[in-house]
């Protein structure tokens, strides 16, 4: 199925009439756009500048001084009050210490690991890089979430999992997007809550969360008609679901490996037929 994705937002807000293709209706569309996912896709000025603040602090020894406040701020090319705002953020990430008086000043700091990581989802959005590298790290441990998934899943785990499925299958019939992509993010979010290891299975929903951003990104900065082609991601849920029920571990690790939001954005290739 293609359908067209459309941003226009006629004249009248209240009254946008058909489409003359079919697509989603535009009110639909205009921001914030409405799929699932925590991670801020428009940066305000105050993250752009603590992001900077984190290059700094990235390239100068921990503990090093890397400038006065209004140092940064003329570095940054913000006001007084989104510089405030910035070296905040960049203090709750871990990278910087501020002290007072003479002496004193932004310095650089050594972050923890989960600091670091945290720091690195927050920034994910903005970055080309980090959809496929959140890919490989999603790759990697695929074979662990569905070995924990399969040693636990119970009857009722599949019939649950296949509600979702057909409910998506729905949403993709009446060619509503938002719904059919939180639908597959629903199938998601159920075999990320099957397992006991809560690290990897918020690992396993972080990731989920920079395809689905990428996602979002890409539909808000499209041109007023984007083809979508949404039964790509639809095939990849049954495949995963049905490896699952026949628990078939190799052919769930597939699935899960080919899992990526975007794809609804790609036209199938003559490899896919």
């Amino acid at each position: 199925m293609i359908v067209g994705y459309d941003r226009t937002v006629s004249a009248d807000e209240s009254d946008p009439g058909p489409p003359d293709i079919p697509a989603y209706a535009p009110e639909m569309w205009r921001r914030p756009i409405s799929l699932p996912g925590t991670v801020s896709i428009g940066l305000s000025r105050a993250e752009q500048a603590a992001n900077q603040i984190a290059r700094l602090a990235a390239g100068a020894p921990s503990g090093s001084r890397i400038g006065s406040k209004d140092d940064i701020r003329q570095i940054c090319g913000v006001s007084v009050g989104t510089v405030n705002e910035a070296i905040k953020l960049a203090q709750e990430r871990g990278v910087i210490t501020s002290r007072p008086g003479p002496g004193g000043g932004i310095f650089a700091a050594n972050p923890s690991p989960l600091a670091r990581m945290n720091g690195w989802f927050r920034s994910a959005p903005a970055d080309s890089a980090a959809l496929g590298e959140s890919i490989q790290i999603r790759d990697a441990i695929a074979p662990v979430l569905v070995a924990e998934a399969l040693g636990v899943l119970t009857d009722e785990d599949i019939s649950v999992m296949r509600k979702r499925v057909a409910h998506m299958r729905r949403t993709l019939d009446e060619q509503d997007l938002s719904a059919f992509v939180w639908a597959a993010w629903r199938v998601h979010e159920y075999l990320a809550g099957v397992g006991n290891s809560q690290l990897l299975n918020s690992l396993y929903l972080s990731i989920m969360d920079v395809g689905t951003s990428h996602l979002r990104a890409q539909l808000d900065a499209a041109d007023t008609q984007v083809p979508v082609y949404p039964d790509r991601l639809a095939e990849v849920v049954d495949d995963l679901v049905d490896a699952l029920t026949d628990r078939d571990a190799d052919r769930a690790i597939d699935a899960l490996r080919r899992t990526d939001p975007t794809i609804i954005l790609r036209a199938p290739s003559a490899a896919d037929a």
